[in-house]
């Protein structure tokens, strides 16, 4: 069915019996030439019975709008999601029974692979790690050994011990004994460069000091007992908390050099 006499509509419907205005596409009587709405003149070419005819278009319907599907409650997306987290096999038969498309399967199997990746290798916390800049030396990594040690000022331990946080970010050479090594839990877990820490006291035992291992050169094994000239900066009051959970709160030291048992620091 054509269009009515003098309307206007974009669809591509056509009315063959019809002259076809070229200016306002209003369908006229073909008895005259000038179009009875805009008095534009009709051409050869649009007049009744010289133009071609106009098929319509054909519609295209997507999957999605086509075709309504019902999803089950077991089907949905979090369901599967938390099957295949704690019931794996469930969650597997699951994904392959559901009615989603198969792109959209095929695209939660990859992300669900990489999550896996990043969770069970810890590059998820390396990454976090990154971002919030764990992975900055809490010390100077530039400063050649001889200058850095020159320019740490000399404390005694009782006297950091109590002025902790009036030492904070400075180079301080403070000589301790060391009693015990820890694993920091979240510099552990999140895989740090520095998860370690020497417990040290003086050697009447009568405080703690915690040394944060950010040692550059010369790496040892630090032994219970071993007295030790830590250079490095003053961390202030810091509380750590070990692999076995157990809390440590005393003055700290981020410690770039070590000398054992009162080594010339030359």
């Amino acid at each position: 069915m054509g269009r009515l006499l003098g309307s206007h509509s974009t669809d591509e419907l056509d009315r063959p019996d019809l002259n076809r205005c070229p200016e306002c596409g209003s369908y006229f009587a073909p008895t005259t030439e000038y179009c009875p709405i805009c008095s534009a003149y009709c051409p050869e070419e649009y007049r009744a019975g010289n133009r071609k005819p106009v098929k319509a278009k054909r519609q295209n319907f997507s999957r999605a709008s086509s075709r309504v599907v019902f999803v089950e409650w077991y089907h949905s997306w979090w369901f599967i999601a938390l099957a295949l987290l704690f019931m794996p096999l469930i969650g597997v038969v699951l994904l392959i029974t559901s009615p989603h498309p198969q792109k959209q399967k095929i695209t939660f199997v990859v992300v669900a692979l990489l999550y896996t990746v990043l969770v069970s290798w810890g590059v998820g916390g390396m990454l976090i790690g990154m971002i919030r800049g764990q992975f900055e030396s809490p010390v100077d990594a530039a400063m050649p050994r001889e200058e850095y040690i020159a320019a740490c000022e000399t404390v005694d331990a009782e006297t950091y011990y109590r002025m902790a946080d009036a030492y904070r970010d400075q180079n301080v050479a403070v000589t301790l004994t060391v009693r015990e090594m820890i694993s920091d839990a979240d510099g552990a877990y999140s895989h740090t460069r520095y998860p370690n820490y020497y417990i040290c006291s003086n050697e009447a035992q009568t405080f703690t000091v915690l040394v944060c291992d950010c040692i550059r050169e010369d790496r040892m094994n630090l032994l219970p007992g071993d007295t030790v000239t830590f250079y490095g900066e003053g961390a202030g009051n810091v509380t750590v908390t070990d692999t076995q959970y157990d809390t440590h709160s005393a003055p700290g030291i981020n410690a770039a050099f070590v000398v054992l048992n009162e080594e010339d620091a030359s």
